[in-house]
């Protein structure tokens, strides 16, 4: 008698194998997800702050003459919507508004989709005869 079928212990055992492989691979696949977004954020952010230095460049005059200060050079600090759409263009065009947004679409932070950065300071200065500018999601830096 021939018989041309799988046994149930070798079916198990198959599927115990890929129910191995699949608990060693998700848990890896979820944190390049993670790092990838980390990453998204940091050149958005580096992104952002090119453009405002091009600003600052432009603006240049008043930066130098700013009463403001950040640590010891002159500086001037705004949102990062104003740099849109001249320096800066937007991730979604109609798909993302927020109360303080209220035009058709933003910049969007990848690490958290109800967080916009256009809202974000931009903090631009003017130190060894260059504009330098800076971005901090966490709100720790100041023009004062």
């Amino acid at each position: 008698m021939n018989n041309k079928g799988f046994t149930l212990i070798e079916l198990l055992g198959v599927i115990v194998l890929l129910g191995v492989i699949t608990a060693i691979a998700v848990p890896s696949i979820s944190g390049i997800s993670h790092l990838i977004q980390k990453n998204m954020l940091e050149k958005k952010i580096e992104l952002m702050e090119e453009a405002a230095i091009l600003f600052g460049e432009d603006i240049k005059g008043s930066i130098i003459n700013s009463d403001k200060h950040y640590k010891e050079y002159a500086c001037k600090s705004f949102l990062v919507s104003d740099l849109v759409p001249e320096y800066l263009s937007k991730d979604n065009e109609n798909n993302c508004l927020s109360e303080e947004n209220n035009e058709g679409g933003c910049i969007v932070d990848p690490t958290d989709k109800e967080k916009f950065l256009d809202l974000e300071e931009v903090i631009i200065y003017y130190k060894n005869k260059r504009i330098y500018a800076k971005i901090d999601t966490s709100n720790e830096i100041t023009c004062e």
